[in-house]
């Protein structure tokens, strides 16, 4: 889906649309704050000798209202301002532009001239912000450009360090599902999330097969016999048992519940899986 917003100053100042694309959540994520949905808001245009290539991750509990999963800056109080650009930034940006000078602004309000990449810009007044915009300008002209970040893999060594398991898992495919966002993104992190107390050789196992990470992961034990349901394609369940001395099997079977059995910190569900009784454990 595709929805026309506003979300950050500047594109609504020069007149750039914005849009954000989402697909919308399953039901069963949806809590008693609302459903949260997240996509990629684009903004690219340019206008008065500006040009905006923004594409950032937003967030929103109801699909209506946006904000950016960004530090923004913050009016006083706390309340989001809905931008990180200062007002006497974006004058000192148009005057540059009316000089000749190509600007560019990121979704992180970082600027470009000409191409170079010089950051934020902290200044007080518009002639000072100007001087620090040509200054940046003529340093970075002389510096090797670093590498921008990438929002993905930041969060892939994050949640590494969070579920050492996930070492596991090709890096490539949960960084992918990272920078596509929506379902694939919190289908991965609600998945890591149930399986963190999960027996090690479920992760090793499920890292030979090519997840989707919007379907959901059963695990279930009996003593040290396990058993593990999930998904290639789009929701087609496979069934795979683990025992002792036997290893990994494919089981043509689909788990059934029996019960609910109590245990000191809770209740606990039942299942059958070849006539064999076992705890869902994930």
């Amino acid at each position: 889906m595709i929805q026309q917003v506003s979300v950050f100053e500047l594109p609504s100042l020069l007149g750039i649309p914005q849009h954000v694309e989402y697909e919308p959540p399953p039901r069963e994520w949806c809590t008693s704050e609302g459903c949260p949905h997240e996509g990629v808001l684009t903004a690219v245009g340019c206008r008065r000798g500006i040009c905006i290539r923004y594409r950032v991750w937003v967030f929103s509990w109801d699909g209506e209202r946006w904000v950016a999963k960004e530090r923004w800056r913050m009016r006083r109080g706390g309340e989001e301002s809905g931008g990180c650009l200062r007002q006497q930034v974006a004058d000192a940006l148009w005057e540059v532009a009316e000089r000749g000078y190509s600007v560019e602004v990121d979704s992180e309000c970082g600027v470009a001239v000409d191409g170079v990449y010089i950051g934020r810009v902290s200044c007080r007044s518009v002639s000072e912000c100007v001087e620090e915009v040509l200054r940046g300008y003529e340093r970075a002209r002389e510096t090797p450009p670093k590498p921008r970040r990438d929002p993905a893999e930041e969060e892939y060594k994050e949640l590494l360090q969070k579920y050492p398991q996930l070492r596991w898992w090709n890096s490539k495919a949960v960084i992918d599902a990272l920078r596509r966002g929506g379902p694939h993104r919190w289908g991965l992190r609600n998945l890591l999330s149930r399986l963190s107390g999960v027996d090690e050789r479920v992760w090793a196992f499920l890292a030979h097969f090519d997840l989707d990470f919007r379907c959901a992961v059963e695990v279930y034990a009996s003593g040290e016999e396990l058993c593990v349901r999930f998904h290639v394609g789009y929701c087609e369940p496979l069934l795979y048992c683990y025992a002792s001395g036997r290893g990994w099997r494919r089981v043509s079977d689909t788990p059934r519940f029996i019960r609910l059995k109590p245990l000191d910190d809770g209740l606990v569900e039942i299942y059958a899986i070849e006539n064999k009784e076992y705890m869902r454990v994930a």
